[in-house]
């Protein structure tokens, strides 16, 4: 994935547009990249802004080759190993886009909650490996 471009080219509050030159070495090995796929944006404060996939478009270049435009929804920000919702902490411009691995996913869904409040008994519709947990206490507790 070094030598592909993979680039911010606008950020809305609700949308982060991406062009990329070579779709099929952007992905992660033996993953396919689609609409609901992860990516994480990276800026120069250490924040790496997580968004979720909404939408591609091929566009044409004048030279005959091909650019894939991605519009994504961001969904928070990953600082320290922690995940807190919301797109608006990102620093312009971005430098850096790739595709989540699992492990960020995870952090997504269980960084939030400390080890001993976890109560767990589903996954993530899109990725069975991906755990879902929610808080024991507050779950069963009796209103």
């Amino acid at each position: 994935m070094g030598n592909v471009k993979a680039e911010v080219v606008a950020v809305f509050p609700n949308k982060v547009k991406i062009v990329v030159d070579d779709l099929e070495n952007f992905r992660i090995a033996e993953e396919s990249l689609r609409v609901g796929s992860y990516l994480k944006i990276s800026d120069n404060e250490n924040a790496v802004l997580v968004a979720i996939i909404e939408n591609f478009q091929i566009q044409a270049r004048d030279d005959g080759s091909q650019d894939y435009v991605i519009e994504a929804f961001p969904l928070g920000v990953l600082r320290n190993q922690k995940f807190e919702r919301g797109g608006d902490a990102l620093a312009i411009p971005p430098k850096k886009v790739e595709p989540a691995t699992i492990d960020d996913i995870r952090l997504i869904y269980g960084s939030s909650l400390p080890l001993s409040d976890r109560f767990c008994f589903s996954s993530l519709a899109t990725n069975k490996e991906v755990q879902v947990p929610v808080d024991g206490n507050k779950f069963l507790t009796n209103i």
